[in-house]
């Protein structure tokens, strides 16, 4: 057995996803290629400035012509969204060959945890964006959804994921709107878990074959944070970009509101100053927030 890690990072180390929006575009434009092309992946993690995947045979080729796709589509949806231009991410990304099983088990078991030890959480499960708990649940984050029972606006909204999903189509920042339009904060919630779930590409069926059985995967991945010695990971706490993120927004930068790029320099400098003294963030990890020169 062969398996390929993945790494694609921000430009300069700078912030991706601001918004759970900005996942949810992101992971639907996977999913979408991941069918088109007929790919295999095992593990999937999505992180503040830098994404890790991990696919089961791939060649280099196709390969290339994957993140080529996915970083043309996503960036030109987020410059949309945030109205702003040029790269998003570094031009070069990181990849890894693993031949051996228990490295590839190893492999596993890093990507997912990333969220672990960037000390966001204390179970990789808890992690939404990795897709990891909608391996053995529809509805991990939110109320179980019952279609009959809930409100016509909802069945609207889900019946546009549905018809989004049923056409190859990912969903961009202006169908979110349309979709999550008028819904309360429990339907926002079941209704990202229904995208998540109808989206989530990682191959159930071959995590099951390389553990022996989901329940068996589940047990490795809480006791072994895996390994990577191969590719520079972006190492570091990331719990401080969540407490900036929530700093930011209640000074009033929401939604479009996020692109930290447009402020002024003296905006830019009071705002590095003030994350600076709130967060005990490091100085490195605040330029990365704001997309300053490090």
């Amino acid at each position: 057995m062969e398996a390929v890690h993945v790494f694609i990072k921000g430009r300069s180390g700078n912030g991706i996803f601001y918004r759970s929006e900005d996942f949810l575009v992101l992971i639907t434009i996977v999913s979408v290629l991941v069918r088109d092309m007929g790919l295999i992946v095992l593990a999937f993690c999505p992180m503040f400035n830098h994404i890790h995947f991990l696919f089961k045979r791939i060649d280099r080729a196709t390969l290339s012509r994957f993140v080529l796709r996915l970083t043309a589509i996503f960036v030109r949806e987020y410059n949309k969204e945030y109205e702003r231009k040029g790269p998003l991410f570094q031009k070069q990304y990181g990849c890894s060959v693993k031949k051996a099983v228990k490295i590839i088990l190893g492999c596993v078991a890093y990507v997912f945890n990333n969220p672990v030890a960037g000390r966001l959480f204390k179970s990789a499960k808890e992690y939404r964006w990795s897709l990891l708990a909608y391996q053995e649940s529809d509805t991990p984050f939110s109320p179980p959804l019952k279609k009959n029972s809930c409100r016509n606006i909802m069945r609207i909204a889900l019946s546009k994921v549905d018809y989004f999903y049923s056409n190859g189509n990912y969903l961009s920042h202006d169908a979110l709107r349309s979709i999550f339009k008028d819904l309360n904060s429990i339907e926002r919630k079941q209704v990202t878990d229904y995208i998540l779930f109808k989206y989530n590409m990682i191959s159930r069926e071959s995590l099951k074959e390389l553990y022996g059985g989901l329940d068996n995967m589940f047990l490795a991945i809480e006791s072994n944070a895996g390994s990577e010695y191969d590719l520079e990971d972006e190492y570091g706490d990331h719990s401080c970009y969540r407490s900036m993120l929530d700093v930011v927004m209640k000074l009033g930068y929401k939604d479009q509101g996020l692109n930290l790029e447009k402020l002024t320099k003296e905006k830019s400098d009071y705002l590095f100053r003030l994350l600076r003294g709130k967060t005990k963030a490091p100085a490195t990890s605040v330029n990365k927030f704001l997309h300053r020169p490090t």
